[in-house]
């Protein structure tokens, strides 16, 4: 199926008189994880991870993504005429020089201008001048071989209460208008449905996981136009927005009402974001700035700060009965990976505000936890023994916040010297990055390295970031802060600020033997003021025990040892009266000093 896919992609080329063509991962949107309609790329590779870029000329179709998938590459697409380039940077465009090496003089490559942000199109055209290589817009390619494709998505748009949010939509907006005065412009486009989403107090389902809606928004001094579809807002909605100014117009109206602007007109826009079809289409002037929206929705407010702690009472609770079910279960039987990710979700499924996973979970047994962002299949997925390893990576989309957690249990049996090494390196190299006191202006790139140096000196490390942003109610992956050895990406020059909730998560991978990943969700809070200035630490959030038997004591300090025995008595302290008594004796147990 995949391989006749590509091979009509290329009949298409050769009618459209193409020599290659890009298609990327993403949405007009920039999105991370995108809606059905947008799956271009895994329509046409069979590959699922959420980054990769497909690259197709008239002599090889070539996926590229970064380390994070290889495995999952090497099992998804092993059937297919696929190669893989293996990036070395994550999200760098080290395929387009390829593409353009490898073509002659004055050949034209075919893209969808709605999927490349101005700054992609910009960077293609830099490096592919030297060569008088044109681009092709081609929107409507796809359309013609997948006869199905999937509709733009149409539910219906919720309000984001106050109770949640901590800030009203008029706050946020005269925010806004206080940087379009300030900057002497006339206009603020967003493009990132995170930020739209955040902006607005609006939610959906628009995206898998991530309660976003599909929409462009445009503020005004005077005026804001939210393109989005009229019909999926209730009445009452659109009443409330019209007493705030805010007029809602459809989403295929954000060209046509763009381009009606006064050529005069000054807009601020993040040209990341911006795809280069909306770019194109306006006459105004632009002025290219970072999206405030993405700046002020990194800053939690207390109303946040304490719906994300509740949300991880809750999911402490469900991950506690998670874990009791899966020792009493795995005592009788085997179990399958898949099974296990969906009694997972059972248990949050009975919290308070629950509306589904913020990500597929990656359950992954014995070696399956070495390929890092792995999904259990429904039907052949690996069966779990009373032995051995699991990595289980899952979180949750309450309405008063997001999670994300990992914990790497052994379940029998006894471990190696080289495992247990590995995992209390992972372990250090967490405590260390969380009891960090840094000055304010700390970039996540000069951070990172304490969370690796421990599994360094084993000549160990992980080819991933150690940490991302996280939304509230939102996405589980929030830009700009985190942690990374890439200082291109926004986690690696960003600085951290307070009231940040941030992800750390170190690991350790051996191909087809084991994975191993602890993570917990920080709050990023002020340590104290001194003669060099101010200084920022990190307090955990997370509220789920540590699994001990792999832990190799003698590794550890004293001071790691009493973090250690500090977090499972605060773990325990604030689980335990949600508990039933056997619960709680298990919880008690499992919380035990080291």
């Amino acid at each position: 199926m995949i391989n006749k896919r590509l091979e009509s992609l290329r009949q298409q080329m050769t009618n459209y008189q193409l020599d290659a063509v890009i298609i990327p991962s993403s949405d007009p949107h920039q999105s991370e994880y995108v809606a059905k309609h947008w799956k271009v790329r895994e329509y046409f590779t069979g590959f699922t991870g959420s980054a990769g870029v497909l690259v197709l000329n008239q002599n090889e179709a070539a996926l590229w993504t970064d380390s994070r998938y290889f495995l999952q590459f090497e099992d998804e697409c092993k059937d297919y005429d696929l190669n893989l380039h293996k990036q070395t940077i994550p999200h760098a465009p080290e395929h387009v020089q390829w593409l353009c090496d490898s073509l002659e003089e004055e050949a034209v490559i075919g893209v969808d201008f709605f999927q490349f942000s101005k700054a992609q199109i910009d960077y293609i055209k830099e490096v592919s001048h030297s060569k008088k290589i044109k681009l092709k817009n081609i929107p409507n390619l796809v359309d013609e071989i997948w006869k199905d494709r999937p509709t733009l998505p149409s539910f219906p748009v919720d309000i984001h209460p106050l109770e949640y949010s901590g800030e009203t939509t008029a706050s946020k907006i005269e925010k806004v208008q206080n940087k379009i005065e300030t900057a002497k412009a006339d206009y603020y486009l967003f493009s990132s449905l995170d930020e739209i989403a955040w902006l607005f107090n609006i939610r959906s389902k628009d995206v898998d996981f991530t309660p976003l809606v599909t929409s462009y928004a445009l503020v005004g001094l005077e005026k804001t136009i939210i393109f989005c579809d009229r019909n999926r807002f209730s009445p009452s909605a659109i009443k409330a927005f019209s007493k705030l100014a805010i007029e809602v117009l459809n989403y295929d109206l954000a060209i046509s009402e763009l381009q009606k602007l006064d050529v005069n007109k000054k807009i601020i826009t993040d040209l990341s974001s911006l795809n280069y079809a909306v770019f194109n289409a306006i006459q105004s002037k632009f002025l290219f700035q970072n999206s405030i929206a993405r700046e002020l929705k990194a800053i939690k407010n207390e109303i946040e700060i304490n719906g994300s702690k509740n949300c991880m009472v809750k999911d402490g609770v469900a991950l506690t009965k998670f874990f009791i079910w899966l020792e009493n279960e795995l005592a009788s039987r085997e179990i399958s990976e898949y099974e296990i990710g969906k009694k997972l979700e059972s248990f949050r499924q009975q919290q308070d505000l629950y509306t589904g996973e913020s990500f597929a979970a990656i359950v992954g047994y014995k070696g399956n936890g070495a390929i890092i962002h792995y999904t259990a299949p429904k039907e052949g997925s690996a069966m779990v023994k009373n032995e051995n390893i699991l990595l289980v990576d899952s979180g949750a989309q309450y309405k008063d916040g997001t999670t994300d957690i990992t914990r790497t249990v052994w379940l029998g049996g006894t471990p190696t010297e080289e495992l247990k090494t590995a995992y209390t390196s992972v372990l250090k190299g967490y405590i260390a990055l969380e009891q960090l006191q840094f000055p304010k202006g700390t970039v996540g790139m000069q951070i990172d390295a304490f969370a690796r140096f421990h599994l360094w000196q084993q000549g160990l490390d992980y080819p991933h970031g150690t940490g991302h942003g996280i939304g509230s109610y939102g996405m589980v992956h929030e830009p700009p802060q985190g942690f990374t050895t890439n200082p291109a990406t926004s986690s690696g020059r960003t600085a951290h600020s307070i009231n940040q909730l941030t992800t750390i998560e170190p690991g350790c991978y051996k191909k087809g033997v084991f994975g191993i990943r602890i993570e917990n969700i920080v709050l990023s809070i002020a340590k104290q003021e001194t003669e060099y200035g101010e200084f920022i630490g990190f307090t955990p959030i997370t509220l789920c025990p540590i699994d001990r038997k792999l832990i190799d004591k003698t590794l550890l300090t004293t001071t790691e040892i009493e973090w250690y025995n500090s977090y499972h008595k605060m773990v325990f302290d604030q689980l335990s009266p949600m508990l039933k008594t056997n619960e709680k004796e298990w919880l008690k147990r499992m919380c035990e000093a080291l």
